[in-house]
């Protein structure tokens, strides 16, 4: 078989989808990711086959906005500097690779294009969700950007988030679309939609499948039935270069390190790396400072606390004490995976979400967005580090993410779906 795989977005986004390709590949399937080209060296590097949609100036100028990692706005900076370029390249891959014979699809749903193709075309697609936001609900618990909605009663809950999510669509996202898919679709020779884009239509009426485990967020009963849980496809083809020998040195001259990142997109974390120096100096702690731009790193850094440009998770995160970070996905599974506590400081996208699970499973803690300044991180940092309830749930943890059949669950999926 071949198997397109388009994605977007930062590392959280596309690792996942490489380790889902490299066991495809392994199981004798010809697999390429379609993605943006600031990735095309790790996937090549990985043995798959690689097709650009976008050009690195737009996910870097989509980088560069602060508006990026904003609760409400981040997904407007995303689609219009981002995602509407993908469109009908995503469209149009598809429909050439489809035409050759045997092809089947596997995308996120914000690749809108590769919807497109199954509807017109019949291609088969798997709709993936990396994360729990990416599923409308109206069942506790949930998140509504940086809200997180308080239980109440059913009867009361359900018409409230269904009038909010109506709103959403009709003042915000559709009119954010009305440029791009109604004229492809007129284009194409495809009706116009009636029903939500976000709500109903994003989602492969054939099969879906998360990106997550249930344990991590489990299915309310008003997701899509065809939606199958998976689990967190982990990718660790980034260890084969080891860490680097200045880290490796700094992480044996004494006790674990904090390790701090506020992901790998992130332009404006000043004030984060700032607040985490100041932790760690509160706290008499060893910090591991994670940024490719040097220039967000405070300068004239103590001898405790040590900058790398990058360093697989895989291998930091088993000699660390605990993980703070921005609540991406991908770092939240990383770090489940090596039992560590978790200090999250949420700011856009799916990130609220995934610290209120991670707060859920007794794992982690979060900074409030407002507190800018982060002047609440060494206090919860320290409550993390020394409850015995948070070590014992970071321990379930790992043995969870111990067997985590997630990579196996969705090639078996994919090749049924073919």
């Amino acid at each position: 078989m071949k198997f397109l795989l388009p994605t977007l977005g930062s590392a959280g986004d596309v690792y996942p989808f490489i380790a889902i390709g490299e066991a495809l590949r392994e199981r004798g399937h010809d697999v390429e990711i379609i993605t943006n080209p600031v990735f095309e060296s790790v996937i090549t590097a990985a043995g798959l086959g690689f097709h650009p949609v976008g050009t690195a100036a737009q996910y870097n100028d989509a980088l560069s906005s602060p508006k990026l990692w904003h609760p409400i706005d981040g997904f407007g900076v995303f689609w219009r500097r981002m995602a509407r370029h993908a469109l009908e390249p995503v469209y149009t891959r598809i429909e050439i690779e489809y035409a050759k014979g045997s092809c089947a699809v596997l995308a996120t749903p914000l690749m809108l294009g590769a919807r497109l193709a199954q509807e017109k075309l019949g291609v088969p697609l798997v709709t993936a969700y990396t994360a729990a936001t990416m599923l409308r609900s109206t069942e506790y618990p949930m998140t509504l950007a940086q809200w997180q909605i308080p239980r109440l009663h059913g009867a009361l809950l359900r018409p409230v988030l269904s009038l909010a999510w109506q709103a959403l669509d009709r003042y915000k996202l559709h009119p954010m679309l009305s440029a791009d898919l109604p004229p492809l679709r007129d284009k194409l020779g495809m009706p116009a939609l009636v029903n939500s884009v976000f709500g109903q239509w994003i989602h492969s009426p054939l099969a879906g499948v998360t990106l997550f485990p249930d344990w991590f967020a489990p299915a309310p009963v008003d997701w899509p039935p065809q939606v199958r849980q998976a689990g967190f496809p982990v990718y660790d083809g980034d260890q084969a270069n080891g860490l680097d020998a200045a880290l490796l040195d700094f992480l044996a001259a004494g006790d674990a390190p904090i390790v701090f990142t506020p992901g790998s997109a992130m332009g404006h974390g000043h004030a984060f790396f700032k607040a985490a120096v100041q932790t760690c100096s509160v706290l008499g702690l060893r910090g591991v400072l994670l940024s490719t731009r040097s220039e967000q790193i405070p300068a004239n850094l103590p001898p405790e606390i040590h900058h790398s440009c990058y360093a697989p998770f895989g291998l930091l995160l088993p000699l660390a004490r605990a993980l703070v970070h921005h609540g991406g996905i991908g770092n939240s599974a990383q770090a489940l995976r090596a039992g560590l506590p978790q200090l999250i400081t949420p700011m856009a996208f799916d990130q609220f979400d995934n610290a209120m699970r991670l707060g859920q499973l007794g794992v982690a803690s979060s900074v409030s967005p407002r507190d800018v300044k982060f002047g609440s991180m060494a206090p919860k940092l320290q409550m993390l580090l020394d409850s015995p309830k948070v070590a014992s749930a970071c321990q379930a943890a790992a043995q969870r993410m111990a067997n985590n059949r997630a990579v196996e669950i969705i090639c078996d999926l994919l090749e049924s779906v073919s």
